[in-house]
């Protein structure tokens, strides 16, 4: 089978290139033909010659790097809300491969126009979802540090009242997010999407309660790949793991806070994750003096150097302000016999079970964080029993055989 793959970065930045990289490896009596932005950080591909080209140069990933003229701003804008560009050069790639199916993961980027350019072809498309950007016009139904369902249950004019365009805070931004999300509805185009593939119960939930067909919703957990060796003593039983996304909603300041108020004074913090963005050197600069020495943040870590800061460390922290979809890094974790400590909200609480396989705190509350996580420092014992079945809840219900045979039975059901 060839399966377009439809992801705004051909390298790894998050949880969508970590998908779509395994279903790569573990699939590999099928052709995957990728569809993407032409980044510099991309990996090599004999279909880049299809890719679009970003709106600020090759080697700006993020918004907060581009530097745009006025006219570059229009013109980012208008592709925004539908891209001729991305139309064009997919219809040439389906037109050169003949794909069966087109998967699309983080593809809010290239506008309904893909969606149309598989029609055209008569391509069937399952789309993956990896955020809330279907119903909400900040994709995390979050905003000023707490969660917002005002688009959900108003509907997207909220988001111009307050100025959500995406993960940027502006009028114009806002005005754009909502003209596409508008021209979308009112062109039904999400009725040519076959499936819709939910990796939590609760994002399906969240759509169907934004008006998607409860039947072309499916919910598929996410895969993980436990340790074959089982549980192994963390190298460092003082030691705390953050690893993902260092961006606002991901709650890192408060686990920071949090770490603050610890009893242990031999507690060391690992931040992982890539500190090249604006707000990432604000954090680290935000650190206080008498924390530094404790609190290392050694930028992004390949799938290797993750397994390895697992291993080292007794527990992880998963802080976000945000109801996330499923983090992969929360499976990861566990997969790995490690207990998470967890906000009780959202996908969250489908995964973790209080107590057994980790430990929620109250959302927004550093002071219950800091506690929890005292409690398990000072109980290595327990947080090592909590780690191991979690690693059985990981190997039950986060299995990549289950998840590929669903996968692939959907696939099929499409042609």
């Amino acid at each position: 089978m060839k399966i377009l793959t439809v992801n705004r970065n051909y390298f790894v930045t998050g949880g969508p290139e970590k998908y779509m990289f395994s279903l790569m490896e573990n699939m590999p009596r099928h052709e995957f033909i990728p569809f993407c932005v032409r980044f510099e950080k991309n990996l090599p591909t004999p279909y880049q010659g299809y890719f679009i080209d970003p709106p600020a140069g090759r080697d700006r990933v993020y918004y907060d790097q581009y530097q745009l003229s006025a006219r570059e701003k229009l013109l980012y804008a208008r592709n925004s809300v539908y891209s001729l560009e991305a139309k064009s050069k997919l219809e040439n790639l389906i037109r050169n491969t003949r794909p069966d199916v087109a998967l699309f993961l983080n593809a809010v980027y290239f506008s309904d126009s893909i969606i149309d350019a598989c029609r055209r072809y008569q391509v069937p498309i399952v789309w993956r979802m990896s955020d809330f950007h279907k119903v909400c016009a900040n994709y995390l139904l979050f905003r000023d540090g707490k969660i917002c369902e005002e688009c959900l249950e108003k509907g997207p004019v909220m988001a111009l009242r307050h100025r959500c365009g995406g993960y940027q805070r502006s009028l114009a931004g806002a005005m754009v997010k909502v003209a596409g999300m508008w021209l979308s509805r009112y062109r039904r185009i999400y009725d040519h999407v076959d499936y819709f593939v939910t990796p939590s119960a609760f994002t399906r939930d969240k759509m169907i309660q934004g008006g998607f067909a409860a039947e072309k919703i499916v919910h598929i957990p996410t895969f993980v790949q436990a340790d074959a060796d089982g549980c192994s003593p963390a190298l460092n039983p003082n030691g705390i793991l953050y690893a993902g996304r260092l961006s606002p909603e991901k709650g890192i300041e408060q686990l920071i806070e949090a770490f603050g108020e610890l009893r242990s004074q031999d507690a060391l913090l690992t931040v992982a994750g890539d500190a090249g963005s604006t707000y990432a050197q604000k954090l680290i600069e935000s650190v206080p003096e008498r924390l530094r020495k404790r609190i290392l943040f050694p930028g992004f870590q390949d799938q290797e150097s993750m397994a390895r800061l697992f291993k080292e460390n007794l527990l992880f922290a998963v802080p976000s302000g945000c109801y996330e979809n499923q983090p992969n890094v929360l499976l990861e974790g566990m997969g790995r016999g490690r207990a998470g400590l967890v906000p009780r909200m959202g996908s969250f609480m489908e995964i973790v079970t209080d107590g057994e396989t980790g430990r929620f705190f109250s959302p927004g509350d550093s002071r219950d964080l800091a506690e929890k996580i005292d409690l398990l420092l000072e109980n290595p014992q327990q947080a090592g029993g909590m780690g191991m079945r979690a690693q059985g809840y990981v190997r039950e219900h986060h299995a990549l055989s289950t998840h590929l045979a669903a996968l692939e039975a959907l696939f099929t059901k499409c042609r």
